[in-house]
């Protein structure tokens, strides 16, 4: 059945209208909301069609599902449209943003001897889990500072198989050339990989820079309200779609049709929330940037943030994210947990992207699992502060951020 191009849509009108790309029909009227498939198996008219459906298609080219751990209409019509988003080839979801990570890494190939060259400002348990499930089956991991102007020079050197990039790095907010990167992996013969839960698909579409893989966790903007946990790698190759389908059916990491509904439920305001929070962010670090208790921001949105060009360059409609950093001028864990006991509006969670504003403390969460003289090395102080900028009245997030930080 041939599927109509939506190419042409704007990237808010395709996530509003996802419903359009779902297959579901009923001749006695199509719902304007996807029902919830909860059923674990799926009959067909005969053995034959059965037989048909084992594939994942029809002879028609129609989804066709045979059992829910390999599948459902909910996260089908979820990887519609984020592919369509991402202007991918095809896309497959995923029970967690670690599961989909892991599903990237193991899609590009890698075997004992293969080499992986990731950014060192990477997520805790990105790094984690490189070290702890493909050191020991013989992958080497190389971690370098790949904002380095000399980052062609360190690819070309190590000669990697894969390299693994953030978008935007969590905590420090650095920004990543995705031109730079892609151009060199092409040239070494490496899978490029790039984690763009920060930016979603409204500020960067990575795979229109070059890339091989796009990882979301849609458990933060993409889902946007803190209710459901689901990831989504996005492939630039039909041959890798088909793996990472593969390997989601065989490690038991679908997503359910529930979480599926709710991701993609979030979907259609994620337009709105991200243009409200990178706008709230960028007063927010301004007023950080100004308060006498705080000794540093990071947000590429300021001038003063080293890499604001390349991130005015990259990032679509002059706006920088909703996650910013700072530091405490008084550089102690104590001081640290002082501020985020005080605040009143601000949560103190270890997520991010909600529509709520949310405080996190990189030594005691995301970045717990390093040492200490590991977190120095990449720039996380016993004073930094991560800020992920909700919807919420601006004025609101700023004075609870002033009270709590005069303390």
């Amino acid at each position: 059945m041939k599927q109509f191009d939506y190419s042409s849509w704007a990237l808010d009108t395709l996530l509003v209208h996802s419903m359009k790309l779902s297959h579901t029909s009923n001749n006695s009227g199509k719902p304007t909301v996807e029902p919830i498939y909860t059923s674990t198996t799926y009959l067909h008219l005969n053995a034959e069609m059965l037989d048909q459906s084992f594939s994942g298609r029809l002879p028609t080219g129609e989804p066709a599902y045979v059992y829910a751990r390999q599948g459902n209409p909910n996260a089908r019509t979820l990887e519609e449209v984020l592919a369509q988003a991402e202007r991918g080839v095809g896309a497959v979801v995923f029970g967690s943003g670690m599961a989909a990570i892991h599903a990237a890494f193991l899609a590009s190939g890698l075997a004992p001897g293969s080499k992986i060259l990731a950014a060192q400002d990477l997520y805790g348990p990105t790094i984690g889990l490189l070290r702890t499930v493909f050191v020991p089956v013989g992958v080497e991991v190389v971690l370098y500072d790949l904002c380095s102007p000399k980052v062609t020079e360190i690819v070309r050197a190590e000669q990697p198989d894969v390299i693994y990039v953030e978008t935007i790095s969590n905590p420090l907010a650095k920004v990543i050339d995705l031109d730079i990167i892609s151009a060199v992996a092409q040239e070494v013969g490496a899978i490029s990989i790039v984690d763009s839960t920060f930016t979603t698909p409204y500020l960067v579409r990575p795979i229109e820079h070059g890339f091989d893989l796009v990882v979301h966790s849609a458990t933060k903007y993409l889902g946007g309200h803190g209710d459901s946990t689901a990831g989504v790698v996005i492939s630039a190759r039909n041959s890798m779609t088909e793996q990472l389908r593969t390997y989601a059916t065989m490690l038991g990491a679908m997503l359910s049709s529930f979480d599926s509904f709710l991701i993609t439920r979030g979907l259609k305001t994620l337009a709105l929330r991200m243009e409200r929070q990178c706008n709230n962010a960028l007063e927010v670090a301004r007023f950080l940037q100004e308060h006498t208790a705080v000794e540093r921001v990071h947000y590429p949105g300021l001038p003063a943030h080293t890499q604001h060009s390349l991130a005015t360059r990259l990032l679509r409609k002059q706006r920088y994210g909703g996650l910013l950093a700072f530091e405490l001028r008084e550089q102690t864990r104590e001081a640290a947990y002082r501020f985020m006991d005080k605040l009143r509006l601000c949560l103190p969670a270890t997520t991010l992207g909600d529509v709520y504003t949310e405080v996190s403390y990189p030594p005691m969460s995301s970045h717990r699992n390093l040492t200490a003289s590991e977190r120095q090395k990449f720039g996380i102080t016993d004073g930094c502060i991560r800020l992920s900028v909700g919807i919420e009245d601006v004025n609101d997030i700023i004075h609870d951020l002033d009270q709590a930080l005069l303390s």
